[in-house]
């Protein structure tokens, strides 16, 4: 509630009554923030056919409401903090944060302080306390990603809290202690690791009490129209346009297409699509120079003589006609140029929400946008 003292003016009573109103609007938005998260991320809306994804949601059934550690292995794209986001939204936990840390993304002298916090003082820059991750994260979830590029003089602070869930901030001598549960993601072999003394073995074991496999999308056959389907009507919603539509030649070349990227590339795809063809029909021909069918094309056999010689020089020729006239630096500046326009069209704008989408930081895509309008 929201008290005023007599006398006062109009202009206290305004005052008084916009922020009493701007406190309703948010709560009515962290509302609807909080069932957006829902509908995406529980386990009956995701957007899965598919045998081996059944499996996976039974799996994470299983394992969600459990405090236990969870080590989720897959290929780059297959959507593992995705699956992190699901087990925490069908978890006890649902109702604390969940705070994702990439650990491939950050400086390694970062990643103590990241995640543990700092005191003001602790070192060069440090002009205030500040918390953590693990300390962010309270009763909620700690999504560590690419947790194989830990490293080790952080692996043995790390199994610290998950066994006692002590820590200490840098620079303090204070014991702290951290609720959260943690999910890692990989997708190294970790057990290769340990024999090459990159990784402890007594924190693999500790963080694998659950191993979750997240197969990836080219053992998806029957999710990858499904999800073609899901973003294209999303993407389409959110640019205020009409969806594309693949005829039956496209049709035909999505589902025998591999995903070399996984999930994230054919997001990606479908946000390119959704700009591009916004209300139009595609046919194969216009889909395959959206695809990495290089990438894509799978080799029959284990040696060259195995391989049809007929289709090699096919390809060859192909190959080669492709490279007449190839300039590999204008290419990758017209697609990073093509991925910001999508981008910032899908999001009407709003720079920040096109870096997420992008999966970059807002001053890096400030920075590239410079650079790019420097070079036109």
């Amino acid at each position: 509630p929201i008290y005023l003292t007599k006398p006062f003016d109009d202009k206290e009573l305004k005052a008084t009554i916009e922020k009493a109103l701007a406190q309703q609007r948010m709560s009515k938005e962290i509302q609807r923030l909080k069932s957006l998260v829902k509908e995406l991320y529980g386990l009956e809306n995701v957007v899965a056919r598919s045998p081996a994804m059944q499996r996976l949601f039974q799996q994470i059934a299983q394992v969600a409401d459990s405090d236990a550690t969870i080590l989720l292995f897959g290929e780059t794209g297959t959507g593992k903090e995705v699956m992190a986001r699901v087990v925490h939204t069908n978890s006890r936990r649902a109702k604390g944060p969940f705070v994702a840390l990439n650990c491939a993304a950050i400086a390694p002298t970062l990643v103590e302080p990241t995640l543990f916090g700092y005191a003001k003082g602790a070192f060069t820059g440090a002009t205030q306390n500040k918390s953590g991750y693990f300390e962010d994260s309270a009763d909620g979830t700690l999504f560590l990603d690419e947790i194989g590029e830990l490293p080790l003089e952080i692996q043995a602070k790390l199994l610290r809290v998950l066994e006692n869930g002590e820590y200490q901030r840098v620079g303090e001598t204070q014991q702290r202690f951290s609720q959260a549960r943690v999910i890692a993601a990989t997708n190294r072999d970790l057990r290769q690791e340990i024999k090459s003394g990159r990784f402890r073995a007594d924190l693999y074991h500790r963080l694998s009490v659950f191993t979750i496999s997240v197969p990836p999308l080219r053992e998806l056959e029957e999710d990858k129209m499904l999800l073609l389907e899901h973003f294209q009507n999303f993407y389409a919603a959110q640019a205020k346009c009409q969806p594309f539509a693949l005829d039956s030649s496209a049709q035909a070349l999505w589902q025998h297409y591999h995903f070399p990227g996984n999930v994230r590339e054919l997001r990606n795809i479908a946000i390119r699509l959704a700009t591009k063809y916004a209300g139009q029909r595609l046919s194969a021909k216009d889909l395959e120079p959206e695809l990495d069918m290089e990438s894509s094309t799978p080799i029959q056999g284990t040696t060259l003589q195995e391989r049809d010689p007929e289709a090699l020089i096919d390809q060859a020729q192909r190959h080669l006609q492709r490279e007449r006239g190839f300039n590999l630096d204008q290419m990758l500046k017209q697609w990073e140029q093509g991925y910001i326009e999508a981008a910032m069209k899908l999001t009407r704008g709003n720079v920040s929400q096109a870096a997420k989408l992008l999966g970059i930081n807002r001053t890096t895509l400030y920075s590239r946008m410079e650079s790019l309008q420097k070079q036109q």
